[in-house]
């Protein structure tokens, strides 16, 4: 299959205000199922064509969705990539991520025909006796992603307990080492330690600073404020790692030994 997986084209913040808007995610849920043309959905919709218009061009820049046939008027529109969203939020954990995979329409590897499950299929000798396979199939998929999200639950509570004991022996051990003087940034050492512990995959070995800014919702600030965050968590980190030796600075890279 052909995938194309776009690197931060949407930010974190326009993201959600776009699956935020009530109208979008109406656009969304309609597209996602069958076709439809401004018309069909300012019907649908009850509001203007204009309306619907604007709405599915920001849908259109953020690649999001695409017009079918574009050069033919009333052309329809349909969904064009993969969104995938996970938000989790508990009292000691808070963490989003999301994929914008785009899937080439004519790729081989979306249809039946290039599964293994199209010899069963292709046997089948009558239309209700196909429809009847496809339900079956779509409804054991669902089965099984219901199993997935119950094992994921599990080790998302599993993951929260590790990370209660984490804070636990932060207090104990070494938040009086940290630094002390209040600012704008208070508290900021222990955001970015437990960071790196939310995502240990993500930090793992060497840390990038820049994939750390955006993990502390840094990533829209202007040039010179994101330059001035930097410096500040790179101080921070150098505190961080007076205290304990699973952080340490080689050269101008800094690692996290997990």
């Amino acid at each position: 299959m052909e995938l194309n997986e776009e690197k931060q084209k949407i930010s974190l913040d326009n993201l959600l205000e776009i699956l935020g808007n009530p109208t979008r995610r109406v656009i969304i849920s309609k597209l996602a199922k069958v076709p439809h043309s401004t018309s069909e959905l300012s019907r649908i919709l009850g509001i203007s064509r204009q309306a619907v218009h604007s709405q599915l061009e920001i849908l259109k820049n953020y690649k999001i969705i695409e017009r079918i046939t574009p050069e033919e008027r009333g052309s329809k529109y349909r969904i064009k990539s993969n969104l995938s969203l996970i938000i989790d939020i508990s009292p000691d954990y808070y963490h989003i991520k999301y994929k914008l995979t785009n899937i080439d329409p004519k790729s081989e590897a979306i249809f039946l025909k290039s599964s293994k499950d199209s010899e069963t299929y292709d046997k089948l000798d009558n239309p209700n006796k196909k429809m009847k396979y496809l339900g079956e199939n779509i409804k054991e998929i669902e089965q099984n992603l219901f199993k997935l999200e119950r094992t994921r639950r599990q080790l998302l509570q599993k993951k929260e307990s590790f990370i209660i004991e984490l804070k636990h022996l932060m207090e104990q051990q070494y938040r009086d080492k940290l630094r002390k003087e209040k600012s704008m940034l208070d508290n900021l050492e222990m955001e970015i330690f437990y960071t790196l512990f939310f995502n240990p995959v993500k930090f793992h070995s060497k840390i990038n600073i820049d994939s750390l800014l955006d993990e502390l919702f840094f990533s829209d600030l202007d040039r010179i404020s994101r330059a001035s965050h930097r410096t500040s968590i790179e101080h921070l980190l150098r505190d961080l790692a007076k205290s304990m030796d699973i952080l340490r600075k080689v050269d101008d890279n800094w690692f996290f030994d997990i």
